[in-house]
């Protein structure tokens, strides 16, 4: 019997190499790519999240507006019961329009009034916030 080895040639060895090296470049490439597509996605998130608080923090702020008019709207007018307030955006500087709903009533089991002012910024939007702020008098 004849004993067969297998023996590459010189060439055959280079050829596997280069195979080998090629798949090892493609795994690497795949992972830098798997880690600046998760970087993006993070940063995305914080962007959505930076917005969002944006948001928060002007509906907050025409929460109070609305119940400083509200005040100063009763003091001017006994009869004042409320109103809705349209905000344009060039009143606020920016890009969106807001809307203000301002309710007075008596308060309950008191003598006093309570002002309720409820804020939806930026208005039309579906990334809208709403916030209600209420005091009593």
């Amino acid at each position: 019997m004849q004993n067969i080895v297998n023996r590459q040639t010189p060439q055959n060895r280079q050829a596997t190499r280069r195979g080998a090296v090629l798949i090892l470049v493609m795994v690497c490439l795949l992972i830098v790519t798997m880690l600046l597509a998760s970087l993006l996605k993070s940063a995305l998130m914080q962007r959505r999240q930076v917005i969002r608080e944006q948001l928060r923090v002007q509906a907050e702020w025409l929460a109070e507006s609305a119940l400083e008019r509200a005040v100063e709207q009763r003091l001017k007018n006994p009869n004042y019961k409320g109103e809705v307030w349209e905000i344009r955006p060039e009143d606020l500087g920016t890009r969106y329009a807001a809307s203000a709903v301002i309710q007075l009533k008596p308060a309950k089991k008191t003598d006093r009034l309570s002002i309720e002012a409820r804020i939806r910024y930026p208005e039309d939007e579906t990334f809208s916030v709403t916030r209600t702020r209420k005091i009593i008098l």
